[in-house]
């Protein structure tokens, strides 16, 4: 399940680790090629705590968060808004039944709803009790389960109904704090579950299939700050995304043997699983330049065949790794900013080359009149990059002589910059040039002449 912020997004917590160490990470994962480059695309959001995958209707779930009325969005995978369903807003978490028949919602911290995911209209509801702070859900078994922190109930833990509007049952001898949950149509009933916001975790498997929940496997020590589970299609087999170690460890179900562990060499974000079992996704955070921020790997192999870089400075939003049935494509959201302001929609794969950084920039010159004649009238345009910490920067040279930098100015959303320079007799070429300090956009420049 991919893990759902609460609070304000960006703001995560690395027990025991210091930002230095964070950066002292090992190095990424050896070989695989050079991770190719994207930008991402804006999301049409506002905000986001979840989104998932309906890969056979060719759609995108967004839930934006829960307190200020903002609506479930449904958009195509590119990113392009299809829907905002008005009806239900305040969305903490949301995921699809196994069938694919059923868009499962953690709404207002008090309920889940059930909608159609073909008309996307609601079917049915399931009622928290007061004093539960609901805001995650997972499908298993006939059953839905929702996880909850305390609110007055006395402790965190999962409510597991067994019918729409009926009461639920209230589980807390498993993760009772903060939990965190996934399962999987491969093992129907059995839920994987850990408790984040304190270390070490320990990892359960509760079989949730009969009347009475009862703990199958049980783990200590998988490792601190839990973030996220992924439970394999197949039911085998869980990916455990924790902030230490600086690996995704994988575990056999139902016993939690150890299994594959996947190289992440930094902070470990996210993972997510293909839906036919073959590929791992696994995200990482804190990567420099030219640093994968996402993996594919194969099933139980340690080389990853295929990664993906996000441009300096942006961060994989937790829990929003995806991938569709046969492993070609992926998507991540990422954000530009600490207070995650920004969405950026990234798809990618081996059959979906990723959205690449372009450098456009451009110069137009002309000659003033009257007065003016001997004024060159400038004119700097640019549509990529956009950015505080992007400059372009401006030349002159006349009848071939060295060239001479004489302004530099800000990319910014404006796109456009005017200026004058004071035009010599003879042949002046201006040449307007971009260079990105941190290497991941491609060097730009353009050049306009004048006659004087």
């Amino acid at each position: 399940m991919r893990r759902r912020q609460l609070l304000a997004s960006g703001m995560f917590t690395a027990i025991g680790l210091s930002a230095g160490e964070l950066l002292r990470a090992a190095p990424a994962a050896a070989g695989t090629a050079a991770p190719l480059k994207s930008v991402g695309t804006q999301l049409p959001v506002n905000d986001l705590r979840a989104i998932e995958l309906d890969e056979a209707r060719g759609r995108l779930y967004i839930a934006q968060g829960v307190g200020g009325g903002l609506p479930l969005v449904v958009t195509d995978l590119d990113g392009r808004l299809l829907n905002r369903v008005t009806a239900v807003a305040d969305i903490s978490d949301l995921v699809l039944s196994d069938d694919g028949r059923i868009l499962y919602a953690a709404q207002d911290f008090n309920r889940i709803v059930a909608l159609d995911a073909a008309t996307l209209t609601i079917i049915a509801s399931y009622p928290a009790p007061p004093g539960a702070h609901l805001y995650t859900v997972e499908p298993t078994g006939g059953k839905v389960i929702g996880g909850f922190i305390d609110a007055g109930i006395g402790s965190g833990g999962l409510l597991i109904w067994s019918a729409p509007g009926t009461p639920p049952v209230v589980y807390t001898e498993g993760p009772n704090y903060h939990p965190i949950i996934d399962a999987s149509p491969g093992a129907p009933g059995l839920l994987v579950a850990g408790d984040t916001g304190y270390s070490p975790v320990t990892t359960y498997i509760i079989d949730v299939s009969g009347d009475s929940p009862r703990i199958v496997g049980r783990r200590d020590n998988t490792g601190s700050n839990l973030i996220d589970y992924a439970v394999s299609p197949d039911g085998t087999e869980v990916v455990e995304t924790v902030g230490h170690p600086y690996e995704h460890h994988s575990y056999r179900l139902p016993d939690l043997a150890d299994a594959t562990v996947y190289p992440s060499g930094v902070y470990p974000q996210d993972a997510a699983w293909s839906g036919d079992g073959s590929t791992v996704a696994i995200g990482r955070a804190s990567t420099a330049t030219g640093d994968a921020d996402v993996y594919l790997y194969g099933k139980g192999s340690t080389v990853p065949t295929y990664a993906v870089d996000f441009r300096n400075g942006d961060s994989l939003w937790e829990g929003t790794l995806l991938v569709n049935r046969d492993g070609t494509r992926a998507w991540a959201v990422s954000s530009t900013d600490p207070y995650q302001e920004t969405q950026l929609l990234h798809s990618f794969g081996p059959a979906h080359p990723p959205k690449p950084p372009v450098t456009d920039l451009a110069v137009t010159a002309q000659v003033g009149t009257g007065k003016e004649k001997g004024t060159a009238q400038l004119t700097v345009t640019w549509s990529s990059p956009i950015g505080d910490d992007n400059y372009w920067w401006i030349t002159a040279s006349t009848n071939g002589g060295a060239e001479r930098e004489f302004w530099r100015g800000k990319m910014d959303a404006s796109g456009r910059y005017a200026l004058t320079y004071s035009l010599p007799r003879g042949t002046t070429t201006f040449t307007v040039r971009y260079r990105d300090y941190w290497q991941f956009y491609p060097d730009g420049y353009a050049t306009a002449v004048l006659q004087r």
